[in-house]
């Protein structure tokens, strides 16, 4: 049994878009034997017996962020992997702070595994790519610098939840679950809808959108989706729903035919693998699904065009039967399931130790 230090973004339940590293905390927990976490953000969790918990303060030392503060955590840090044996550290997506404790990390020869997953390849990447000893990621488009420190490990829904629920026998909704921001392209599900109407106008779909917004921009961005709805004339045919908790979202997948996501992020969204765990069908444009969809490649798009998604929209429909939950869920188990993504990430970090 190991002694893990992990250092993530937040550590709440009711978080609207980071629920997960609550989840990975608690499996890891489970297969280690001292769990510390670091994290930027406490909110709403009741910690395993074996877990630790140790918000970040938001001016370390008095000293604020933007002139470096957040260097001088090496020294408590250093404190908290003396006290707790600490043999290895997780950086689970908050990749900046592989760079920014390596002083205390290299020197006390601790090594270091971080999660990341995204298209974006920044400046701050390469240097926490340079000091990690190992990057996990979900797929090839999740990590995309060359290097031989990668590992592929999927990704980890939590399928205790996201189950197959008793579908409606009569299923009208598209869905889509996901913050509301302009690179989710809410604004071209609108126009899909539009052409759904137009295509199948005696029909009753409808067009269901469960999501928070973060920033100003995308509070803006929300106000604008609201104004073209109207313009549009969708207003009975959309509904946003905001923030909606984890455990609260199987419920949706009653009436719902098709999970919806023309994201343009290049990674994994998560809310795909989720719909599937569900057993629902899935229409996305994101490039990272070409392999775990290659055996429905109807399933992903290679256009924008709103016409030509809404016919695709519509043949899904059609074809519902040929899709049964239970093959669509087995696309998650075993790779991109909660309790094998903890092991695997278990397995990474027994390496790296026993490396040293």
């Amino acid at each position: 049994m190991m002694r893990v230090l992990i250092v993530n973004y937040e550590l709440d339940d009711n978080s609207p878009v980071l629920v997960w590293q609550a989840d990975v905390v608690r499996s890891l927990a489970i297969r280690c034997e001292q769990v510390v976490v670091l994290t930027q953000k406490l909110g709403a969790f009741e910690p395993p017996e074996n877990v630790i918990m140790k918000p970040v303060p938001i001016r370390p030392y008095g000293v604020p962020q933007r002139v470096g503060g957040r260097w001088l955590m090496n020294r408590d840090v250093a404190r908290l992997c003396r006290e707790y044996q600490i043999q290895a550290c997780f950086v689970h997506m908050a990749s900046d702070w592989a760079y920014i404790l390596s002083p205390v990390l290299k020197v006390m020869k601790i090594p270091v595994l971080v999660w990341y997953a995204h298209g974006t390849v920044s400046t701050r990447l390469r240097l926490a790519h340079v000091c990690a000893d190992r990057i996990v990621t979900s797929t090839p488009e999740g990590f995309r610098l060359s290097s031989r420190k990668v590992a592929i490990i999927g990704q980890g829904v939590n399928t205790q939840i996201f189950d197959i629920p008793e579908y409606a026998s009569e299923r009208d909704t598209l869905l889509y679950i996901g913050r509301v921001s302009r690179r989710k392209r809410i604004d071209l599900l609108i126009d899909v809808m539009a052409a759904v109407r137009e295509i199948a106008h005696q029909e009753s779909i409808r067009l269901q959108i469960i999501g928070p917004t973060l920033t100003s921009d995308d509070e803006k961005y929300h106000q604008g989706i609201w104004e073209k709805i109207d313009r549009l004339g969708l207003r009975e045919r959309v509904a946003m729903a905001g923030f909606i908790p984890q455990d609260a979202l199987p419920v949706y997948y009653r009436r719902t035919f098709l999970h919806l996501n023309l994201s343009n992020t290049g990674s994994m969204d998560k809310t795909v693998v989720e719909a599937l765990a569900c057993g629902c069908p899935v229409l996305t444009s994101n490039e990272a699904f070409r392999g775990l969809l290659s055996v429905y490649p109807e399933f992903l798009l290679d256009e924008d065009d709103p016409q030509t998604i809404a016919e695709r929209v519509l043949s899904i429909r059609r074809k519902l039967d040929a899709y049964p939950p239970e093959d669509l869920r087995a696309l998650v188990l075993g790779q991109h399931d909660l309790e094998t993504y903890a092991d695997k990430v278990m397995a990474q970090l027994r390496e790296l130790v026993g490396a040293r």
